[in-house]
């Protein structure tokens, strides 16, 4: 079985190059040259694009300790964000009037998803990790966090510990090992890289990035994807969404 948190590097070699490249388009080139014109909104993607990163950086940090559900909870903060993101960088033409309704809350997270997957991953060239078609795999992402907007009892369950002894499943609220727990480390920690290519391979799509930046971030989203679809702890097909299902367990 892979051990990505064991593997004291996993994040310098798998999820770091793309954070940084990322990183340098939102907080400068988006910054500096907005993918917006509009004054009000000129730089949405940025905090958007700002806001998820660092949800998945701290995601990483609780996750290593232990705090496996606060991990999730912000990956769907993550996810969230992203929609506002690929809102604000695509080439929709009334991008800025549906901005203006999200920022000033007429519009909410869901139909922002519906204007996405009605008028723009219809017309993006964009592929999910296996080649289903963008607004499948947009459902599918957003369909693994959305247990996972409040404190619900798909999230508290992250904090009990399942094992399997005589055939019989037994349930911790204290584990005498400690809170962390490695399968699901390593789930969360790949859903983590899934992130970071979902944002790269949506600004590479929009063209959002000079094209050296997007040559390079193409390259490293190419080594992601190859990672996640080899994954063990990654389920692949139409049913990956139960990636981040709380009592899940290895594939024998």
């Amino acid at each position: 079985m892979e051990n990505l948190i064991g593997d004291p590097h996993y994040w310098t070699k798998h999820h770091e190059p793309l954070h940084l490249a990322l990183l340098s388009i939102v907080r400068k080139e988006w910054a500096n040259s907005p993918p917006i014109n509009d004054l009000q909104l000129q730089f949405v993607a940025h905090y958007a694009g700002k806001h998820c990163l660092e949800s998945v950086v701290i995601a990483r940090l609780a996750n290593e300790g232990g705090a496996h559900a606060v991990a999730v909870g912000l990956l769907r903060n993550a996810v969230e964000s992203l929609s506002v993101v690929a809102m604000a960088i695509s080439n929709y033409p009334e991008k800025v009037k549906m901005l203006e309704r999200w920022n000033t809350e007429k519009v909410s997270p869901g139909k922002l998803r519906e204007a996405l997957e009605t008028h723009v991953w219809p017309k993006v060239d964009l592929k999910g990790l296996w080649n289903q078609t963008w607004s499948d795999f947009w459902r599918s992402l957003a369909r693994a966090v959305q247990p996972y907007a409040h404190f619900s009892p798909p999230l508290m369950r992250w904090h009990q510990r399942a094992e399997m002894k005589n055939d019989k499943f037994h349930l911790w609220i204290n584990h005498p090992e400690g809170d962390f727990e490695q399968y699901r480390a390593d789930r969360i920690a790949t859903f983590q890289l899934l992130i970071f290519w979902v944002f790269a391979e949506m600004v590479c799509a929009f063209g959002a990035a000079p094209q050296f930046d997007i040559d390079n971030l193409r390259a490293l989203s190419n080594l992601s994807k190859l990672k996640l679809s080899t994954s063990e702890v990654f389920f692949s097909g139409k049913d990956w969404e139960v990636q981040l299902l709380p009592f899940v367990f290895p594939r024998q």
